[in-house]
């Protein structure tokens, strides 16, 4: 149970967008992940900050839902890093109004944070009637809010603290990585990114002093690719999401920046079976480095 002193942070879901094992693959990773269950199967990214706090509301939120019903009921905010697929389904938020919620079990107001082309997706897929985007999200006891990379806002009702940076990923989508102050306790939610760009960078580098990272969780689609203890023949990722030497030399500025608290927790996440490793062949490599390996379920 939380200690509501010090929110949990849990990862719900830990795999990239095919999940592991993969729909249509037989590759290495997915015929072990079939036979040994447990954390080698692993369901779309997302995460829950204190309850309060999800991030990312993908398509399997239904079975995040199912699985962590007492932790998600108390959810308030919804930040979308981008609006993939596998971020964001926004069918599913239609299912928050009143004719398909027959008795609520959240909040009256479900407020979703994202950038234009997140508000854009909304718009196109909210079904819920023939009215306005605004007129639509009521329906469906929903409030979006838009952001853009680089901005700072709170998080109202439940003591929280949000600034936005911008991800190397799908430009056009403004993706963003985020960090997430809640009740005295920062998360560095870095999932769906390459290499962080200069800007994001400089301005991390400008709040030295001011944020203390407590739990920071970084994108590692690429597995062990271009480690030596990777896939034979494998190339480091740097662009679009980042395998385990950007990992390792990401950390080391975040570090020498001075943004993570003593005895920080710092995490892997988001994970492709063309990375080409188990979650054991993960833990061999990372735990010894003192880096955790994420997994659905797993509670930082």
């Amino acid at each position: 149970m939380e200690n509501h002193d010090k929110p949990a942070f849990t990862i719900l879901g830990s795999a990239a967008a095919e999940g592991i094992p993969a729909l249509f693959c037989d590759c290495r990773v997915c015929r072990e992940a079939a036979a040994k269950g447990g954390p080698e199967v692993r369901v779309r990214t997302s995460y829950n900050f204190g309850g309060d706090v999800q991030i990312d509301f993908g398509p399997d939120a239904l079975q995040a839902w199912q699985g962590h019903r007492d932790l998600l009921r108390r959810m308030r905010h919804v930040l979308v890093t981008h609006a993939h697929e596998d971020h964001l389904q926004p069918t599913d938020l239609v299912y928050k109004g009143r004719w398909f919620a027959s008795v609520a079990a959240l909040p009256s107001v479900l407020e979703i944070h994202g950038t234009a082309p997140t508000r854009e997706r909304l718009a196109r897929e909210i079904w819920f009637g023939e009215e306005t985007f605004a007129e639509k999200f009521r329906n469906c006891g929903l409030a979006f809010h838009e952001f853009k990379p680089f901005d700072s806002f709170p998080l109202a009702g439940c003591d929280g603290f949000v600034r936005t940076f911008a991800a190397d990923h799908w430009k056009k989508l403004d993706p963003c990585v985020f960090l997430v102050t809640l009740r005295g306790r920062t998360a560095f939610v870095c999932n769906d990114t390459g290499w962080l760009p200069d800007a994001t960078w400089d301005a991390l580098a400008k709040l030295r002093g001011e944020v203390a990272i407590d739990v920071a969780v970084l994108d590692d689609t690429g597995m062990l690719a271009g480690a030596p203890e990777g896939p034979a023949g494998s190339d480091v990722w740097t662009r679009g999401h980042m395998s385990a030497p950007t990992i390792l030399k990401a950390y080391d500025k975040l570090d020498s920046l001075g943004l993570l608290a003593p005895g920080c927790i710092r995490a892997v996440n988001h994970f492709s079976h063309n990375g080409g490793s188990t979650h054991g062949e993960l833990r061999a490599f990372y735990e010894p480095r003192g880096i955790v390996v994420g997994h659905d379920g797993l509670v930082l």
